[in-house]
C-alpha cells in the first residue's frame, strides 16, 4: 500500500503501521483520526487477496470489507515525492484538469514540482 501524509486527515483513510511498517488499524474518513498518514489507495496485491475477494460476490468496497480482512498482512511504503489526492469530485476534477489543460493551471506547489519532473514528460507521452 502506497501512504502519504496529508494536511486533511478527515477526507482520507487514515492508516497505523507497527515498527516495520505494516498497517495494523485503519480508519476510513473518521471525524477524529489517530494521525495523518493515509491511504493513497495504490496497491500491489497479492493472489491470496484477488482468490478472497472472488470468493465473496458481495465485496465491493475494498476500504471498508477487504483492507480490514489483511490488517497485519499489509506493508506500506510512504510516498514522500509527488503525490495529489483525488479522494473526492472536485479533487479528481482539478486533477483532470491540470494534466489535459496544464497552459491554464495557476501551479500551486504541487503541480510546480510535477511539472519539473520527469514522470510528466511520460504521462504526457500517453496522452
Amino acid at each position: 500500500m502506497m501512504t502519504f501524509r496529508t494536511d486533511s486527515p478527515k477526507s482520507c483513510g487514515i492508516v497505523e503501521l507497527d515498527d516495520d511498517g505494516v498497517v495494523q488499524r485503519f480508519h476510513e474518513k473518521v471525524e477524529n483520526p489517530p494521525g495523518n498518514l493515509a491511504n493513497a489507495a495504490i496497491y500491489l496485491i497479492e493472489p491470496e487477496v484477488l482468490d478472497w475477494i472472488q470468493e465473496r460476490e458481495y465485496v465491493n468496497d475494498f476500504s471498508n470489507q477487504v483492507l480490514p480482512q489483511f490488517l497485519g498482512k499489509i506493508a506500506t511504503w510512504e510516498n514522500k515525492g509527488i503525490m495529489r489526492d483525488i479522494g473526492n469530485s472536485e479533487a479528481l476534477a482539478k486533477a483532470q484538469k491540470e494534466v489535459v489543460f496544464p497552459e491554464n493551471n495557476n501551479l500551486d506547489e504541487w503541480e510546480t514540482e510535477f511539472l519539473s519532473n520527469s514522470i510528466h514528460q511520460s504521462i504526457q507521452s500517453i496522452l
